[in-house]
């Protein structure tokens, strides 16, 4: 049996992973982890696009005799514009840019946020793809474009020469009316923008199409099916959670954002929903995912980096954790204070100007920072509950955070909640496992996620 291949980008780094069935195992190796940065040009923020397919186009010739299929996923509300000659029209913006607060501004002279929200049922973000696509209205941009291909749909149709709309990466952008899963025609009328912009959907487990048709030259010799997964990563990751399996266990994906909630049968739009500011998004199947964005272990990431700067050193997390574990501090921010959304900021000067204090050792900002997050995850809970009306059970915890016990502990403690973490590269597996469900190499979802699941380092933390 050959092994699928799985390219998962995050944010601040992407990896390639193999994945097969072997002797009732499902056995993975990472081939590929690259870290990326932003590169400013022409006046925006944008992702390295080049790179990223130079790195997705060796590691598929260096495997190509070995895998059945592949698939992509990446964070969600990022895109990129086809001109009429199906090439980009600029390199992809990133979603820290913060001109999108632009388009988010031109936005509210038409709608109000309140009627965005009852339109599409997606958390109110100036990040959000339709204020992106309004600050390139804005420039001129927009009106040389063709097409608009979410970032996943747009590294499928490099692979493929075919453009499609995965539905779970669709949910993220604030253009679909998630009741429906159609464009919202509401938002498309009231901003100028053509339905034609949009290519015809697709869903997890339908074959894109093959590199054969590749507009990578390195890669129209090859002939290997790509498949549509969850390309949203929250969706693919949330699918390697219990909360698939039963309504009392919350879910929280914790990596460079935060994500926590559940699964609710139909999308949740309501007055209180937006006034919390919580969101709907597609998962896979259509199960509607309730939950909300948080700002996560990006500023853990940002204060480890400013400190090796400062210190001009290396610092481990086994040293940070050494240090958060004996540290009286119990000071909290908001980690959903705009200071913490920016381009770049100081997470030492942050924390300060919120609270009003500066604390002597620089590792001290780190317990600040565990604590606030679980805080948050409790206030985010409890608000989730209060609108469910039913309490959880346990906290299934997913991503690069299950790799801290401390926090994994803490998080136990605070929500009162037994809380199971692992795997740590959830979105990675859930992507795979939707390659191998397509390939008929699991009987059932339920098969495939008890499988990769018993095949994975799973802890459970109790409060």
């Amino acid at each position: 049996m050959k092994y699928s291949l799985a390219f998962d980008f995050g944010a601040t780094s992407f990896r390639a992973i193999l994945g097969k069935l072997e002797n009732g195992r499902f056995v993975t190796e990472e081939v590929l982890r690259v870290e990326h940065e932003r590169v400013e040009q022409d006046g925006r923020s944008r992702w390295q696009l080049d790179m990223m397919l130079q790195e997705i186009s060796k590691t598929i010739l260096k495997y190509k005799d070995e895998i059945a299929s592949i698939g992509v996923d990446t964070w969600g509300v990022d895109c990129g514009l086809l001109g009429a000659d199906g090439k980009l029209v600029e390199a992809p913006v990133s979603y820290r840019d913060p001109r999108h607060q632009e388009g988010f501004e031109r936005a509210q002279q038409q709608l109000s946020t309140e009627q965005i929200f009852m339109q599409t049922g997606n958390q109110i973000m100036s990040i959000n793809t339709l204020f992106q696509l309004l600050t390139l209205q804005k420039d001129g941009v927009l009106d040389k474009a063709q097409t608009v291909l979410m970032l996943p749909d747009l590294f499928n149709y490099m692979l493929t020469g075919k453009k499609h709309r995965e539905l779970t990466i669709a949910s993220t952008s604030q253009l679909i009316d998630l009741r429906t899963q159609q464009l919202s025609a509401g938002i498309l009328d009231a901003y100028g923008l053509k339905p034609e912009l949009f290519p015809a959907p697709i869903r997890p487990g339908e074959c894109v199409g093959t590199t054969a048709g590749s507009l990578l030259p390195e890669l129209a010799h090859t002939d290997i099916p790509v498949m549509a997964v969850p390309s949203h990563d929250t969706a693919s990751a949330v699918l390697m959670t219990e909360a698939y399996s039963d309504k009392e266990t919350a879910f929280l994906s914790c990596g460079t954002w935060s994500l926590i909630g559940c699964l609710t049968p139909a999308p949740v739009i309501s007055e209180q929903v937006l006034a919390y500011n919580l969101t709907n998004e597609t998962g896979f199947n259509g199960v509607n995912m309730f939950f909300k964005n948080i700002t996560g272990l990006y500023i853990i990431e940002m204060l480890k980096q400013a400190l090796e700067k400062k210190q001009q050193r290396h610092i481990d997390y086994a040293e940070i954790t050494a240090y958060v574990e004996q540290c009286p501090v119990e000071l909290t921010v908001d980690v959903d204070d705009p200071l913490f959304a920016q381009n770049s900021f100081d997470v030492i000067a942050a924390v300060d100007s919120l609270t009003g204090q500066h604390l002597d050792n620089d590792l001290s900002y780190f317990k600040v920072i565990y604590l606030s997050l679980a805080k948050k995850y409790k206030e985010v809970l409890g608000q989730i509950e209060q609108i469910l009306g039913y309490r959880f059970k346990q906290l299934h915890m997913i991503g690069g955070g299950v790799k801290s016990k401390y926090l994994c502990s803490l998080i136990a403690k605070e929500l009162q909640l037994k809380v199971i973490a692992g795997p740590d590269e959830a979105t990675a597996f859930g992507n795979l496992l939707t390659q191998k469900l397509a390939l008929n190499e699991f009987s059932s979802l339920d098969e495939g996620r008890k499988v990769i699941l018993a095949s994975s380092k799973v802890s459970t933390y109790n409060f």
